[in-house]
Formats: structure tokens, C-alpha cells, sequence
């Protein structure tokens, strides 16, 4: 059952994606591989937590957009999640509930593993062969051995006398002329391929093979048995936990005083300027006092209340501190334009604040799995930014913002894709300044001409929606837009020259 497994699923990998852009293949790869792995479990009678099951959730999700969206800014993101998520899933599936920093670690354990004793699952398919031809008895060893001694006498000895009989006698060479023309109209580039992919076939199935073996091992970390440590006093925490949180008084009423109150300090006091100097340097602010929550917590053993009141009055500031953040962000981006950057650090402040939920619990409540409900909210977070389309939302704030400077087309033309193309054909239509659409124009037309016949397994909606549109009448307003563009900057170009020929002339 297990090489047959690995075998359906090598082989599936190599139609796929073997010379192959992701597409739709990412999806139906992952559908055909749990339900082997997960059916194989189930018929092993390994499965043991089917809470883990949850994770096909944001699997498929992630899977999903590489056949909805062409952007592929998250595409090397979404394969190594979706690695670890399979992983992880597969983990907490064969073992029983537990905390999930036990599972992660349980997760990295079983990836190692199954890299470094990959050399069993060689080991297990060579004995299995042997199992089966000695049980059939098929076929002898001797007859093989004796088969193998005679090609290698007849195959040298016969190749050189039919060598010597085609040089002796034309009508005799023409009976082999077929095979020569065969033999010159090989393609050695498929046949390199051709070994290429069988290598890559046989490495993924000795992977998933040794896969399958860790799973039904049930690789789990031991449990050591420490003597219990001595508690740990609390006056260094309650130190740090009241200095940081009459530091950030103070701070914090800066922040409301200036910010969100707009206090007038200058008559010349630049808003987008001042948010533009602190945003980052608050965010990782906000993620140390993250950190120091947690830690101060897990070495609060005597659960005293002041380091409990501490740690919240801490989250509180730190909270006012991710909004200070998110709003000097707010009043960048408005200023200058919304970028990816720009856009990651809404998501993960936003992330950042409802993680204080489940944190909250876990100071009044020891036992309590933050870490999952964290990881949940991560996840969450991540699966929806995925699927917002990021690339149409920031192209479209920035060419319907209002601000006194310009929109950054060379910005917008190095991240569209067919994503945001009706985006730009909606802004080239809406009857903007000849400068913007001559801007705008160069970035349609590299995503019309981009296109390209897509096999089944790259299917992609956005791309197929460009392919199927008839674009014949937007190229040709195109083409003419760059056109005039072009006799007009060849006009000013003259301009510019013949002005400098009229200076030298009264120069001499």
C-alpha cells in the first residue's frame, strides 16, 4: 500500500508540475495527496487527533490562489506554508492532542527525519522486489546471469561485423538506412529531460514513501523528566514591567497630544513627515513588548497579581502604540501611495491586536494554548490576504487618491499583472490627461502581449480572462496613444535641438 502510495503520488507530481507553470495543478496535487496520506493513515489505524483535519482549510485556501490570481508576489510564500501546513497537520493528526509548541517541534523533527533516513525507503523497495520475484519464481538468477553474460558477448561482437558488412556492400547498408536516419533524428535534449524527470520521480517517491514510514512510526519527542526548578523571583519582571509602562505613559500621551488630538506644535509641522519617521521603529516596539509579556508571564510561577495588572496595563499602552503605527502609516500612504510594504504593515499591527486576545487569557489562565489561537489568527490573517487581491486594491488607491503629488506609474507598471487589468482599462477610459494615458498605456499593452497559451495544468482564471477578452480595439487605441506620444516627443526632441544649433550660431 505504501509504495503504491508513493508511487501514485511521485508520479502525479511529475504531470503536474515537471516543465510546468503553477496553476490549477497546485490544488488538484494537494486534493490527491491527502487523501492518499490521509487514507493510508486511516487504513493504518494512525490517526488519532482528526482536529488536525482543520489545517485543509487554509491549505486548500492557499492552494486556490495560484489558479484565481496571476500575481505571483506570494507564490514562494504559499509553497513553503502549505509544505509546513501538510506537515504539521500530518503531525497532530497521529498523535494525541497537545500543546502546539509539541507539535512544531514535532513537525521539524518528522521533516529532518524523513530527509536523513530517506535511504530506508531505497532500502524497503529493493527488498520488496526481491520478496516478490523469489516468491513467483518468475525468474531464475542463473537464466539472468547467463541472459546478461550473452549480451554482453553478442551485442560487441555482432554491432562489428554488421559495422563491416554495411562499409562492404551498399545494397546490404541500405537494409540498415532506417536506423541511421533514426538513430541521427534523436533529440538528445528529450532524452536528457526524459532522465531528469525519472530522477525527480524517483527522489519525490522515496520521500513520500519515507514519509508515510515516519507517520506510522509515530515520530513524537520523549518526554524528559527534569527535577522540578526552583521559583524564580519576580522583582527583576515587576521592574522591567512598571519602568516600560511609565516610559510608554509618557510616550502614549505624546502620541494622542500630536497625533490623534493634532495638537498644534508648528504652523509648518509636516504630518506626512513625522509619520514617516516612526512607523516601523514603533512596530517592532510593539512586537519587544509582545515578547516581554509572554516571557514575564511564563516566569510569573506564583501567579502574583501585580504581574498580572502589570502585563495588561503593558498590552494597553502597546495597543496605543500599534494604532500610533497604523495611523502614521494612514497618513504616509495618503501622502505618498500604498505599496505592498505599506499594505503588510496594516495586516500585521491588525494581527498583532487581536493576538492580545488569546495572550490576555493566557496571563489569567496558565494552562491556556496561546500559541494555537495565535496561530489560528496568523493564519487567518494570511488566507485573507490572499485572497483580497492585493495587487487591484493598492493599483486602485493609488490612481484614485487626492494628493498634491504624483501617482508612481513606474511603482504600478513593475506589479501589474492581469490581476489589475481592469483596473488601468477603467482609469485609461475615465477620460484622464493625455500624460496619464500614455502612462498608462505601456503597462496594458506588456500585460496583453504577456499572454501565452497556458496547458491544462497552469490554468489560471485572471490569465485567462485577458486571453479570451477581445482586445483587438483597446491594442490598436493603444498603439495610438504610444504613437502620438512618440511624434511628440521626437517633436520636442527637434525643438530642443534646433534651440541649441540657434545658440551656437550666436555663439560664433
Amino acid at each position: 500500500m505504501e509504495i503504491i502510495g508513493s508511487l501514485i503520488l511521485a508520479i502525479t507530481h511529475s504531470i503536474l508540475f515537471y516543465g510546468k507553470q503553477i496553476g490549477i495543478s497546485m490544488i488538484i496535487l494537494e486534493i490527491i495527496f491527502n487523501i492518499v496520506i490521509l487514507y493510508i493513515l486511516h487504513k493504518k489505524n494512525k490517526i488519532q487527533n482528526r482536529a488536525g483535519i482543520l489545517l485543509l482549510i487554509p491549505i486548500f485556501i492557499l492552494s486556490s490562489t495560484f489558479f484565481i490570481f496571476a500575481n505571483s508576489m506570494f507564490y514562494i510564500a504559499n509553497i513553503v506554508i502549505i509544505f509546513i501546513l501538510n506537515l504539521l497537520m500530518y503531525v497532530i493528526t497521529t498523535n494525541e492532542k497537545d500543546y502546539l509548541s509539541n507539535h512544531l517541534y514535532n513537525t521539524f523533527e518528522l521533516f529532518s527525519s524523513t530527509i536523513a533516513e530517506c535511504n530506508e525507503s531505497a532500502k524497503y523497495t529493493k527488498a520488496r522486489a526481491k520478496e516478490n520475484l523469489s516468491t513467483k519464481n518468475t525468474i531464475k538468477k542463473e537464466i539472468l546471469k547467463k541472459f546478461a553474460l550473452s549480451l554482453l558477448v553478442v551485442i560487441p561482437v555482432v554491432g562489428i561485423v554488421l559495422m563491416l558488412l554495411v562499409s562492404a556492400d551498399s545494397v546490404f547498408a541500405n537494409l540498415f538506412s532506417g536506423i541511421e536516419q533514426l538513430l541521427a533524428n534523436i533529440n538528445f535534449q528529450t532524452v536528457w529531460n526524459m532522465i531528469i524527470r525519472i530522477v525527480v520521480i524517483s527522489i519525490v517517491y522515496l520521500l513520500v514513501l519515507s514519509l508515510i514510514f515516519k507517520l506510522q512510526n509515530k515520530y513524537q519527542r520523549e518526554e524528559q523528566y527534569l527535577p522540578e526548578s526552583k521559583k524564580r523571583d519576580t522583582f527583576t519582571i515587576k521592574v522591567l514591567l512598571t519602568a516600560l509602562n511609565f516610559v510608554y505613559l509618557i510616550f502614549c500621551f505624546i502620541q494622542i497630544s500630536t497625533l490623534f488630538g493634532k495638537m498644534n506644535i508648528d504652523s509648518n509641522f509636516d504630518y506626512a513627515t513625522y509619520a514617516r519617521t516612526g512607523f516601523f521603529q514603533l512596530m517592532f516596539v510593539s512586537f519587544i513588548n509582545f515578547v516581554v509579556i509572554l516571557v514575564a508571564n511564563k516566569y510569573n510561577q506564583d501567579r502574583k497579581k501585580s504581574v498580572k495588572i502589570l502585563s495588561v496595563l503593558l498590552i494597553i499602552f502597546t495597543v496605543i502604540i500599534a494604532m500610533s503605527s497604523m495611523y502614521r502609516m494612514y497618513l504616509y500612504e495618503t501622502e505618498y501611495g500604498l505599496t505592498y510594504l505599506r499594505m503588510f504593515v496594516y495586516v500585521i499591527l491588525v494581527t498583532e491586536l487581536v493576538c492580545f486576545i488569546p495572550v490576555i487569557v493566557y496571563i489569567f489562565k496558565k494552562k491556556f494554548d496561546f500559541m494555537k489561537w495565535c496561530m489560528a489568527v496568523g493564519l487567518t490573517s494570511y488566507c485573507i490576504i490572499n485572497c483580497m487581491n492585493m495587487e487591484k486594491i493598492i493599483i486602485n488607491k493609488n490612481l484614485t487618491r487626492e494628493s498634491i503629488r504624483s501617482i508612481d506609474y513606474t511603482y504600478i507598471s513593475r506589479i501589474a499583472s492581469e490581476d489589475s487589468f481592469e483596473v488601468l482599462e477603467s482609469k485609461l477610459r475615465s477620460g484622464v490627461k493625455n500624460e496619464e494615458q500614455q502612462r498608462i498605456a505601456p503597462i496594458l499593452l506588456k500585460i496583453i502581449y504577456k499572454k501565452k497559451d497556458l496547458s491544462w495544468q497552469e490554468f489560471n482564471i485572471s490569465k485567462c480572462k485577458i486571453k479570451e477578452k477581445d482586445n483587438k480595439e483597446l491594442v490598436q487605441e493603444l498603439n495610438s496613444i504610444e504613437k502620438n506620444n512618440a511624434i511628440k516627443n521626437n517633436t520636442v526632441k527637434k525643438n530642443y535641438n534646433l534651440r541649441n544649433v540657434i545658440n551656437e550660431d550666436i555663439n560664433i
